[in-house]
Formats: structure tokens, sequence, C-alpha cells
């Protein structure tokens, strides 16, 4: 077991080339490879935090506008069942004037043929009263 200067020097020259090979052929283009998987993976995770913040923003917008639409939808039903009742309410009065013109019509008309009657019956009254005493008179005695 001889140490051999020339068996050292040839192992150093051939491990130092076989290291500058593969630096060159494999090391090199791994770490590429490597490093552009990271920068994707950076990229897809920075699109999904932005992505997430989109639908956070979108979701948050969502709901502003739904308690908009919500309170608009009552603004605009309140103003509606005002407006119906404003108009239920002319109505009824509309109809409580014709009730009303209708009742004296028909008052003028009752007075009207009260009066007819009476005249029609005053005449005949002083004869039926006459009868009528007449029959209480002999029905009495």
């Amino acid at each position: 077991m001889n140490i051999q200067p020339s068996v050292i020097v040839w192992t150093v020259i051939c491990f130092l080339l076989l290291m500058v090979i593969l630096k060159n052929l494999l090391f090199t283009p791994v770490l590429k490879v490597i490093d552009a998987r990271k920068e994707k993976v950076d990229a897809a995770e920075k699109k999904l935090k932005d992505i997430e913040n989109v639908t956070a923003e979108n979701e948050r917008r969502f709901a502003q506008e739904k308690v908009r639409a919500e309170a608009e939808s009552v603004a605009l039903a309140k103003a509606r069942v005002q407006e119906i009742q404003s108009q239920g309410k002319k109505e009824i009065e509309n109809a409580q004037r014709k009730c009303l013109a209708d009742i004296e019509e028909y008052r003028k008309g009752i007075t009207g043929e009260y009066d007819k009657i009476v005249y029609s019956v005053a005449p005949k009254m002083e004869t039926a009263a006459a009868i009528f005493a007449k029959n209480i008179i002999s029905n009495r005695i």
C-alpha cells in the first residue's frame, strides 16, 4: 500500500472534472427547473390571494347591494301602500257623498209621496173617522 501521487492527482482532476460536468449538465438545469417551479407556485399563490380578495370584496358588495335593495323595496312598498290607502280613502269619500246624495233624494221622494198620500187621504179622513167612531160607539153600547 503505497501512496502514489500520480493516482491522487488524477483522482482529484477526475473528481473536479466530474464536478464541472455535473454542475453544467445536471445541477444548473435542475436548479433552473426548481426556480421556475417556485416562481410558478409563488405566482399561483399570489393569484389565489387576489382571487380570494376579489371574492371577499364581491361578497361584501353583494351584501351591501342586498341590504340596499331590500331597503329600497321596503320604501317602495310603503309608498305603494300609502298610495293605495289614499286612493281607498278618496273612493270611500266619493261613495259616502253619493250615498248622502241618494239618501237626500230618497227623502225628498218620500216627502213628496207622503204629501201625496196625505192630500189624497185627507178628504176621506172625515168620513173614515165618522165611520170608525160610529163602529166604536155601536160595539160598546
